[in-house]
């Protein structure tokens, strides 16, 4: 009965696709087609039509020019502080701050501290590890406030 089956050109199918499925699907949790498709997802983005920016975003960078201007890196709080009530007299709905602000930069710390307290709108980035070692927690002043 067993060498029958194995002589069905179904079965035989069947297996080779299962091997292959299952070989494919343990390289790719191994990480083996990562640039391929972040390859792939790039190619797929420059296709997409231009769309206009939506002009109710604004995104504010440093560069390496503000570093350089500025003198110091990190930011001081102070700086940060100054530039996040600039942003918040404009009244925005979300101001987004992805600078890792764990450790206080003097000076300015408690300057940043009230503005964080006083614009329930400012988000403040933080890092989620798999351990402690990896993670870095928002700014002192935000935790537990999610």
């Amino acid at each position: 009965m067993l060498s029958k089956l194995v002589q069905s050109p179904l079965v035989v199918g069947l297996a080779i696709s299962l091997l292959v499925f299952g070989g494919l699907l343990g390289l790719r949790l191994a990480g083996s087609f990562e640039a391929l498709e972040l390859a792939v997802y790039d190619w797929f983005l420059r296709l997409r039509p231009n769309v206009p920016a939506d002009a109710r975003i604004v995104l504010i960078a440093v560069t390496e020019n503000d570093i350089r201007r500025q003198g110091t890196w990190p930011l001081p709080d102070a700086t940060i502080a100054r530039t996040l009530e600039i942003l918040a007299a404009s009244r925005p709905r979300a101001i987004g701050l992805d600078i890792y602000r764990d450790i206080p930069v003097p000076p300015g710390h408690d300057a940043l501290e009230t503005v964080l307290r006083k614009h329930p709108n400012i988000v403040a980035v933080t890092k989620v590890g798999l351990i402690a070692e990896t993670s870095v927690p928002p700014p002192a002043v935000l935790r537990d406030t999610a």
